[in-house]
C-alpha cells in the first residue's frame, strides 16, 4: 500500500471559487487548485459510474459546484477516481457512512479488476477534515485493490 498524507488547505480554493464548504460526503474536482470557476471542475470519468452506485446505495453526497458534465478519460491500467471529502461532522457523527462507502467504492474497484490480465493501480485522493479549523488532512493512495481496503483505518485516524 502505497499513500502519503499532507496537510492542507481547502478552504482557500473554495473561497476563491466562491462556493460554501462542502458538509457530509463529497466529490471533489481534480482540478480543484486550478479552475477559474466552477464551470472548470473537471471529475474523472469513474465519477459517473460511482455517482450512480451511491444514488442506487441511498448514500446521501455533494457534488462540489454541482455536476458540470466535464469528464477526464484516461486510457490506461491505471484507475483513476474521483476526490472524496469526508467532511469533520461525518468522521466524528457518522463514521459508518466512511465504511459503507469505502465498502462501495472496492466493490467498483474489485468489479473494473475481474478478467484483466495485467494488474491494475487504484489513483485516489480522499481529503478529511480535522478538530483544527481550516485544516484538512489529504491521503492520497496510489496502490492495488487490495492495499484499498486498509484505508479505513487510516481515514478513521485522522480526526
Amino acid at each position: 500500500m502505497d499513500y502519503t498524507v499532507e496537510d492542507i488547505d481547502i478552504q482557500k480554493d473554495i473561497e476563491r471559487l466562491g462556493l460554501t464548504q462542502p458538509s457530509g460526503l463529497s466529490f471533489l474536482p481534480e482540478n480543484l487548485k486550478t479552475a477559474s470557476t466552477d464551470k472548470d471542475f473537471i471529475f474523472t470519468d469513474n465519477f459517473v459510474e460511482l455517482n450512480k452506485i451511491f444514488k442506487e446505495n441511498e448514500i446521501d453526497f455533494d457534488i462540489l459546484g454541482g455536476d458540470n458534465n466535464l469528464y477526464r478519460t484516461r486510457k490506461s491500467n491505471q484507475i483513476y477516481l474521483p476526490a472524496i471529502l469526508f467532511s469533520l461532522a461525518t468522521v466524528l457523527e457518522n463514521s459508518a457512512l466512511i465504511t459503507i462507502s469505502l465498502n462501495l467504492i472496492s466493490n467498483y474497484i474489485f468489479d473494473l479488476c475481474k478478467g484483466s490480465l495485467h494488474k491494475k493501480t487504484v489513483n485516489v485522493d480522499f481529503y478529511i477534515e480535522t478538530k483544527e479549523k481550516g485544516k484538512t488532512k489529504k491521503i492520497s493512495y496510489k496502490g492495488d485493490s487490495e492495499g484499498f481496503a486498509k484505508l479505513e483505518k487510516i481515514i478513521k485516524a485522522m480526526k
